[in-house]
């Protein structure tokens, strides 16, 4: 009788942060016990600070599946650079004269204020001329800030061989992490909001900021140590492991991001496997992630200009008045595609209530078209093959190739779009870089 009354106790799993905690049971007067008071882990040990501290919230249920690998590479390539960029402003120091008794203090302090002077001036100019393709490619822009704070680092480290130029080798070296800073804080949130998977993006940039400090104050100490009683010969030896070990943990900490939001790069490998396969089949998160280049771009089968403006149209493939008319006047049309054949170019003109659907909507068309034009007939005529077939027919005719690609409406991108967010791609946002003119 008592067993069958257990049987009946009605039980309550709690979990925090995914990890399996409390257990409750509900008795006959419907209070409820905690049956895992007795048992209970002690929440005092190094883990759990270490954890509170240093991971956002709900980790590992608030974040991407990613985001663990990605703080541990982000951890060595944070010490490597904290250690190595000690070894180079020591050396700035001693180009710039400190520590000898004929050093003139003014002297060092007017170089000082006009490097930082060039950095200001070189963040600004970046800023103005590349910001806007940052969040597009914020694997490699991260990447490439990496180098150029490592090309710093390597200026100030030969400032006390060249004293006669260390104004200009100090200037350029700061200009250079001015460069970085705007990189790294404009990418960085592009990878927070990647991972945060709770509205929880102020979290994780706090808690990933505290992390990096933590490695920074612990090579803090080593770097007191080191210049303490580091050889010079040493120094040169040691900054090359660092930087290797820097460059190494950032590549490493890029690869491990797997973005499901398309930009131009990722889309073109998606579309490519899936033009091959018939429409069988199309790249999985991860290894579409795997394939995107982390620094060097491979050459693309066409270029795009989206959202452009009139004026910046080439005049022998301009839309005539008609095709602006019907554009005009058709609705459900939300861009206007046109084709420099010389060039191999597509421009796309926008309306202003075009979403991110429409956007993937037109890269996929262009890379269709783009495939057709330069992939041999195949001449099966089943599933997308025929789709590409009728396409490659009229390659000459652009308007009526969209005609048939709009077809069924939009059934091949439909089936296109229905594929890809069964295998985890996120069609609520895209990266691709888009001019900012809208034409209604």
């Amino acid at each position: 009788m008592e067993e069958n009354e257990n049987l009946n106790k009605f039980h309550i799993q709690e979990y925090e942060c995914g990890q399996k905690t409390n257990l409750y049971r509900m008795d006959n007067y419907q209070n409820c016990i905690n049956l895992s008071t007795m048992t209970k882990k002690s929440n005092l040990s190094f883990a759990s600070f270490f954890r509170a501290f240093f991971f956002p919230d709900n980790y590992p249920l608030g974040v991407s599946s990613d985001y663990g690998i990605y703080q541990y590479y982000n951890i060595i390539q944070t010490g490597c650079i904290a250690i190595s960029g000690a070894l180079a402003f020591s050396a700035l120091f001693r180009g710039m004269g400190v520590g000898q008794d004929a050093s003139n203090y003014l002297a060092a302090s007017i170089v000082w204020l006009l490097k930082d002077g060039a950095g200001m001036i070189g963040r600004i100019i970046f800023a103005w001329g590349f910001a806007a393709t940052l969040d597009a490619d914020c694997k490699q822009w991260h990447f490439i800030g990496d180098i150029l704070n490592d090309i710093a680092c390597t200026l100030d480290l030969i400032t006390p061989y060249f004293r006669s130029v260390l104004l200009i080798i100090s200037s350029v070296s700061n200009i250079c992490r001015a460069i970085t800073f705007v990189i790294h804080g404009s990418t960085r949130t592009v990878i927070f909001q990647h991972q945060a998977r709770n509205n929880n993006v102020a979290d994780i940039t706090a808690k990933c900021s505290s992390l990096e400090t933590m490695v920074s104050l612990v090579a803090l100490f080593v770097n007191i140590i080191l210049l303490s009683i580091l050889p010079s010969n040493l120094i040169w030896p040691l900054f090359i492991i660092l930087t290797i070990g820097h460059l190494w943990g950032n590549y490493k900490a890029k690869r491990s991001i797997l973005f499901n939001v398309f930009n131009h790069q990722r889309f073109h490998l998606v579309c490519s496997e899936y033009f091959k396969t018939n429409g069988k089949q199309i790249l999985s998160v991860e290894q579409v992630n795997n394939q995107e280049p982390i620094l060097f771009k491979p050459l693309q089968r066409h270029h795009s200009y989206l959202g452009i403006s009139l004026n910046h149209i080439p005049k022998h493939i301009f839309p005539s008045q008609e095709q602006l008319e019907n554009f005009h006047n058709n609705e459900a049309e939300r861009f206007l595609l046109l084709y420099d054949k010389q060039k191999d170019i597509f421009y796309a003109l926008l309306k202003p209530y075009a979403d991110n659907d429409d956007l993937i909507r037109l890269n996929f068309f262009i890379e269709l078209i783009s495939y057709a034009r330069k992939s041999s007939i195949n001449n099966s005529n089943e599933g997308l093959y025929e789709i590409i077939n009728r396409v490659q027919k009229q390659i000459s005719n652009l308007n009526i190739c969209l005609d048939i690609l709009h077809e069924n409406n939009n059934h091949c991108y439909e089936q296109f779009k229905i594929i890809c967010i069964t295998h985890g791609y996120n069609f609520h946002r895209s990266l691709f870089n888009v001019d900012f003119f809208r034409v209604q």
